[in-house]
């Protein structure tokens, strides 16, 4: 319903969308296209601004540089009459856990670094041609 604008970060967005938005997270869960993220992943996505995240759910599609949708349902706010909450998108460089905590997490923890959208974009464009599907193109550029 719209992306805070006063709040784009490097490595991700917050924006507001209907609930009904992490039932159809469950429905593609279900569908084994995205996978229910654990607890810990929830208390990673804890927010100052927005507090603990409620739920949150990666696409597995790819070995590398999947979305992922976090949900913070106890921030809510109307929007045209509907009622809204937070969802924060962001992509990981990898899929397996492990490479997850090893070599994203823990760095990133260590140096105080965020993963960079220039690598998600080079993983996610080669991850795409590997899989055979349409070219990744997202309608930003990155300079």
């Amino acid at each position: 319903k719209g992306i805070e604008l006063d709040d784009l970060r490097p490595d991700r967005f917050f924006a507001w969308a209907t609930p009904a938005l992490v039932q159809q997270a469950r429905m593609v869960t279900s569908q084994k296209e995205f996978s229910e993220q654990p607890e810990i992943d929830l208390l990673l996505h804890t927010d100052p601004k927005y507090g603990r995240a409620t739920s949150s759910f990666k696409q597995i599609q790819f070995g590398e540089a999947n979305v992922q949708l976090t949900f913070h349902e106890n921030v809510t706010k109307q929007i045209g009459g509907e009622p809204c909450i937070i969802v924060e998108p962001d992509s990981d460089y990898y899929k397996d856990p492990g490479a997850h905590a090893l070599l994203e997490v823990i760095p990133n923890a260590l140096t105080g670094t965020l993963s960079d959208p220039k690598v998600v974009y080079v993983l996610r464009w080669i991850a795409g041609q590997r899989a055979g599907i349409p070219e990744f193109d997202p309608l930003y550029t990155i300079e």
